[in-house]
């Protein structure tokens, strides 16, 4: 059953220097960023606070990312978790789930910068968890 999920994603490039929330780049955004979301400056970096229904957070978060994506070109790649070794067993849609979904935003991200694509992920997840 779809829920109201509250999350934000930010375009953390590993660029030095990153790209400042005031970069050219994101003006279309700002002025048309996805339903559901508005733009911030999160210590300097450009984010989304959105708020979406989906069945899941993941879902919510992967949605958001698409649409800006295809309308922007940007790849939004962190939920701004900063302490990824923290866990919580809170459900699917809980801190655990946002854990989860940062550390899937950023594997994607640096896989796709080493020549991985998203068949080479999904192969390495099912062969790696097998049993799941």
């Amino acid at each position: 059953m779809a829920g109201q999920h509250e999350f934000m994603v930010l375009a953390v490039t590993y660029d030095r220097p990153e790209p400042r929330f005031t970069d050219p780049r994101f003006e279309p955004i700002k002025a048309a960023p996805p339903p559901g979301c508005e733009p911030f400056d999160c210590d300097g970096l450009f984010g989304l606070r959105c708020t979406r229904t989906a069945d899941t957070l993941l879902d919510a978060v992967a949605e958001v990312c698409k649409e800006v994506l295809d309308e922007h070109g940007i790849t939004m790649t962190d939920l701004g978790i900063e302490k990824l070794w923290e866990w919580s067993t809170d459900g699917r849609d809980g801190f655990g789930a946002t854990i989860v979904g940062q550390l899937l935003l950023m594997a994607s991200y640096r896989a796709r910068l080493l020549g991985y694509g998203t068949e080479d992920l999904v192969r390495f997840l099912r062969t790696s968890n097998a049993t799941a």
